[in-house]
């Protein structure tokens, strides 16, 4: 049966912590999987002891940005010294602390504060049905996500702000294949038949579309590179400068402002284009990489200089996401 954890009254008076105990004894384990966005690099020493298999799926830019002076520092060596151990998944809010036979889930931080200091909630699972499942969640957050590149790190907390907060604000930002996630709310999932009706047309002619992609694995990634696109720019669905277009016969075309910024296109060999800036540091080196490459026209009251660039990959459109294009 699962155990809740929160503090006693005791907690009032310097009693022993439930939350540390939780988890220094699901972490007293050969194999240690962690979830949190943020973690203090001296607790997480603490709890891991000797341990040497361990994995952490984390928010790099919350984590480095709830955090100031050395400690940001140390958080730097650590995600910069563990590269395979530590990967990056924008957005992870979950706090889990896992082994092969107990897991830790709740609403504390792995930091002193969030363990001695706040009013917290969390459940101790021991059953193995739970504890599997939760393995295989973590299994398969680890194969969404990847580790930071370290030059990206390195600018990323130069140019933040020194000033910890929880709403991390750079002029930078850190690449990341990660998916985001969109979900609906629940009264919200069952269209009225009056919506079907209106969008039937619409929607046979998307499913046609994306039967022309050459299978199943390429209409996929297509569809989680416009994802990560929309979440990037933070544009909503209903905002009018975004517009996903099926007019023309042999493509999927995304427009934002007037212009293509992502499309895939069937006819002949199937290809995925995507928009780069003229402004990008590395500019050259990507148009090189491509297949095809062409610059655009200059819109009403554009310099011609800084009209930006349009590059396609032929093949599945995961070719194209590199760390230095997704970057760019």
């Amino acid at each position: 049966m699962p155990n809740l954890i929160y503090h006693s009254k005791g907690g009032y008076d310097r009693a022993e912590s439930p939350f540390d105990k939780a988890i220094r004894e699901t972490t007293a384990s050969k194999q240690v999987r962690i979830v949190c966005p943020y973690i203090s690099p001296r607790y997480l020493k603490s709890v891991l002891g000797t341990t040497d298999d361990w994995q952490i799926v984390t928010d790099v830019e919350a984590w480095i940005g709830t955090f100031g002076g050395s400690t940001r520092d140390k958080i730097r060596e650590l995600i910069a010294t563990n590269r395979e151990q530590i990967h990056d998944f924008p957005g992870v809010h979950a706090k889990v602390i896992l082994s092969g036979e107990s897991a830790v889930v709740g609403s504390a931080n792995l930091t002193e504060k969030g363990v001695v200091g706040r009013t917290e909630m969390g459940v101790r699972f021991t059953d193995e049905s739970k504890v599997d499942e939760l393995n295989e969640w973590f299994a398969r957050l680890w194969s969404e996500s990847g580790p930071v590149d370290n030059d990206e790190l390195d600018e990323f907390v130069e140019y933040s702000s020194s000033t910890p907060t929880t709403h991390t604000e750079s002029s930078t930002s850190l690449s990341s294949d990660a998916p985001r996630v969109r979900a609906t709310f629940a009264e919200d999932t069952k269209p009225t038949t009056e919506d079907v009706d209106a969008d039937e047309e619409a929607h046979e002619t998307l499913v046609n579309r994306v039967q022309q992609a050459p299978s199943q694995e390429y209409a996929t990634e297509f569809f989680n590179l416009l994802n990560n696109l929309i979440a990037a720019t933070g544009l909503t669905e209903d905002d009018a400068r975004l517009v996903t277009s099926i007019a023309q016969d042999d493509r999927i075309a995304i427009s934002i402002n007037n212009r293509y910024v992502l499309g895939s296109f069937f006819s002949g060999e199937p290809t995925t284009g995507f928009i780069v800036g003229a402004d990008n540091e590395n500019v050259e080196g990507l148009i090189e990489t491509a297949d095809e490459h062409m610059a655009f026209n200059a819109l009403s009251g554009e310099d011609t200089d800084e009209t930006p660039h349009w590059v396609e990959f032929t093949g599945e459109p995961g070719r194209m996401v590199s760390q230095s294009f997704r970057r760019a």
